[in-house]
């Protein structure tokens, strides 16, 4: 991802606001940019299974856009929080 295209998802996601885990003390960024397609859907369940939800949402609404709308992502949103963030 460019650095043009991450700062317009930085923008359009997070509303120039970095969202910080409850969980761990990192941003939604930086969490997803860990993953860096590095991770396959099972070990990202594995990560943020036990996160709020509200937390699970957050990173997984980021990463559906940082991953080109990685139709798996939409997935584990709905299944873990009851609906998919591609509607979102």
């Amino acid at each position: 991802m460019t650095d043009t295209n991450l700062q317009q998802v930085n923008q359009q996601m997070l509303s120039n606001r970095l969202i910080r885990s409850a969980y761990q003390n990192q941003t939604v960024h930086d969490t997803v940019e860990s993953w860096n397609w590095n991770m396959n859907i099972f070990e990202i369940y594995d990560e943020i299974k036990e996160w709020t939800e509200s937390d699970q949402r957050n990173v997984l609404r980021y990463a559906y856009t940082y991953f080109n709308k990685d139709v798996m992502i939409d997935e584990l949103a709905s299944h873990l929080t009851g609906e998919g963030v591609k509607d979102l």
